[in-house]
């Protein structure tokens, strides 16, 4: 990647391959930020001679910066400094974010000596954090710093990134990336998708995950192409600021889980005239991945944007993950689809739906990016190579995949070590499941309990202890079941709890509030249903361990009792301040009546939603709040409080200017 950075300043110095939309009125663009070529290299050379002032050869540099161009030159003043980047979520002063807490347990992880920071992540961080660290800010720094930087001597097999998996609170798993996997996924992807000399794209995806550090930034150097960024809350805010992007600029490419494509759909429905105006016609790559691609979705975004000139045939669902440095398969064009009876696809048999039959539609993820990596269907328990029409687990092996997991052995031989019956391998097991038809791998599900809500990873333990925290003396330890259900339009959390033996209506009813509460709190998504089962109810393994899947397979076949829901006394807003706020809340969160005492979490809040409701209020009614008085109000009547407050505040201040001026 260092002679990259090198070759791109030395032979395009004025050329541009990075810009950040960082302003927008409405949802257009007014202001971006840019580097040249050779003010990158600048830039990421100087700050990479502050890093080695403070650390060694192969130490690892947390990379923390808000996302935006610090971010993009903090990396490649890691792979300069010949340090190893470890890219992570910037956490927020709100408690809305638990991010203090995952940069945390990272840190613990990965031993960073140093910390390339902002200062509002500074800030945010510092007073978690234990032990001596060096903090720079990446946003300072000197030219002539960048005559004391000392090129290192690298080879592909260094470790340039830990990739840590998103969604952990518990013990994060750092991917272990060499220089080496980050070029052979590149090559692959940038093959796949036929974007050589073409990489022209917009991105919001954060730069700390897989698919926008390595699919957005790093590919556009790569690929000698040119980027523009967006902040993920802007494209949270208002999602048909990506496609309006998409359309200013004329992009050729860009990349989004399928989460991201339905919330635009959803948004297009609603103003179809600002759609007509869009001209999508030079979109010829819409990469989907980083969770299930519905067939659904891929039709609704095409038929949506199609008075704009957008093309069905450019999308491209693929299949990857991080432990593979980013992409296993890629269509070279257009969508497959297989409608497969769904009864025969829960025995693990592919079978084309007939008649009657109840119909699972899957779609097609394209086969081996990289001709040099092995993608095999094999049986997760007795570990022998499936036959065409049965589904089981997707192994992987090629030079892409990583080394390991940082700092646990054992964990990577189980991941990264797999033998097939035969002897072949050492293969990677993904945990997905799948079947191949003609090379082409179409993804079924997954063998492992995690659960995948909005291209984010949620480990079913990390939320079962927080469940068990929210309200002790109504639940017990080891007694909670965390999993997700497809409801057909996207995945759902769903709890199952064992009750207390003499529990009331009214303990549930304080129990469900106290966990639906703190599961949006810590971990940023939204509980679909909550399940008081009988005693017992919760099945575990003669050794003690939860079957999560057995527990799953009850709740889906009716033996636990619905959710019995006790809406608070509706209150109806009271003034011009609530309404707008109970309006807003009613659009987002998709309900009807919402009244003043209405909590925002039991109605079903997560922290996209809580962006999603900054935005309505900004664009309707001009009220500007933050994330952190969101998540501090709770309800209707205090998020109007709040308004009031600031609105009291703000007038004196506007009145004392205009006596002032005259």
């Amino acid at each position: 990647m260092n002679e990259l950075l090198y070759e791109r300043a030395e032979g395009d110095p004025l050329g541009v391959t990075y810009t950040f939309l960082d302003a927008f009125s409405g949802r257009r663009a007014t202001r971006a930020q840019s580097l040249t070529n050779s003010e990158l290299l600048l830039r990421a050379r100087a700050l990479a001679a502050q890093i080695q002032s403070v650390a060694l050869r192969g130490d690892r540099v947390l990379v923390l910066n808000q996302p935006g161009l610090d971010y993009v030159v903090g990396v490649y003043a890691c792979m300069l400094a010949g340090v190893v980047a470890v890219p992570a979520y910037p956490p927020e002063k709100t408690r809305l974010s638990r991010g203090v807490e995952r940069v945390r347990a990272i840190m613990q992880d990965a031993r960073p000596c140093c910390v390339l920071a902002d200062g509002e992540a500074a800030e945010a961080t510092q007073g978690a954090v234990t032990g001596h660290l060096e903090w720079i800010n990446s946003a300072e720094w000197d030219t002539a710093d960048a005559a004391r930087h000392v090129l290192p001597d690298m080879s592909s097999d260094d470790i340039a990134v830990l990739q840590y998996t998103s969604g952990s609170t518990g013990r994060p798993k750092g991917v272990m990336l060499s220089h080496g996997n980050l070029l052979h996924n590149l090559r692959a992807g940038c093959d796949a998708y036929g974007i050589a000399g073409r990489m022209d794209g917009v991105f919001w995806l954060p730069p700390y995950h897989d698919m926008g550090l390595i699919g957005g930034l790093l590919m556009a150097l790569y690929c000698g192409g040119r980027t523009r960024l967006l902040a993920p809350l802007s494209f949270i805010r208002d999602p048909l600021r990506w496609v309006q992007a998409m359309s200013d600029y004329g992009s050729f490419v860009s990349a989004a889980p399928d989460f991201a494509y339905d919330l635009c759909a959803r948004a297009a429905a609603a103003v179809p005239e600002e759609v007509a105006e869009l001209d999508l016609s030079n979109w010829h790559v819409a990469i989907s991945g980083a969770e299930p691609v519905r067939a659904d979705t891929v039709r609704r975004f095409a038929e949506a944007f199609a008075p704009a000139g957008f093309r069905q045939s450019a999308f491209r669902p693929s299949f990857g993950l991080a432990e593979n440095t980013l992409l296993v398969t890629a269509p070279t064009e257009g969508v497959s689809l297989v409608a497969l009876d769904a009864a025969e696809l829960e025995q693990n048999r592919v079978v084309e739906a007939t008649s009657g039959a109840v119909v699972r539609d899957v779609v097609g993820c394209g086969t081996s990016a990289d001709p040099a990596q092995r993608v095999v269907i094999v049986d997760p328990q007795t570990r022998v190579r499936c036959p065409q029409g049965i589904v089981g687990e997707i192994w992987v092996n090629g030079p892409s995949t990583a080394g390991g997991y940082w700092g646990d052995a054992a964990e990577s031989t189980a991941t990264f070590g797999a033998m097939t019956d035969d002897g072949e391998g050492p293969f990677l097991r993904t945990g997905d499941l799948g079947f191949t038809r003609e090379a082409e791998l179409f993804v079924t599900g997954r063998l492992k309990d995690l659960i995948i809500i909005r291209g984010r990873n949620h480990y079913p333990q990390d939320l079962e202890r927080t469940v068990e925290g929210a309200h002790p003396r109504s639940l017990r330890s080891g007694h909670c079941v965390a999993f997700s259900v497809d409801d057909g339009t996207e995945e759902r959390l769903v709890l199952a709890v064992e009750a207390a033996a003499k529990s009331s209506e009214a303990d549930r009813r304080s129990t469900a509030e106290a966990i639906r509460t703190r599961i949006g709190e810590q971990h940023d998504v939204a509980v679909s249903e909550i399940v008081f089962v009988p005693r017992g109810g919760i099945r575990r393994t003669s050794s003690g361990k939860l079957r999560r899947s057995a527990v799953r397979i009850s709740y889906l076949a009716g033996e636990y009792p619905p959710e019995k829901r006790f809406p608070r006394p509706y209150m109806p807003p009271r003034d011009a301040v609530e309404r707008a706020v109970a309006d807003a809340w009613g659009r987002v969160l998709g309900i009807g009546a919402v009244g003043v005492h209405d909590r925002f979490f039991e109605l079903g809040g997560d922290s996209l939603k809580a962006v999603q409701l900054l935005g309505h209020l900004q664009a309707s009614d001009g009220y500007e709040l933050t994330l952190e008085e969101v998540a501090e109000a709770k309800t209707v009547e205090s998020v109007a409080e709040v308004i009031r407050r600031r609105e009291t505040a703000v007038r004196p201040a506007a009145e004392e200017v205009r006596i002032d001026l005259g």
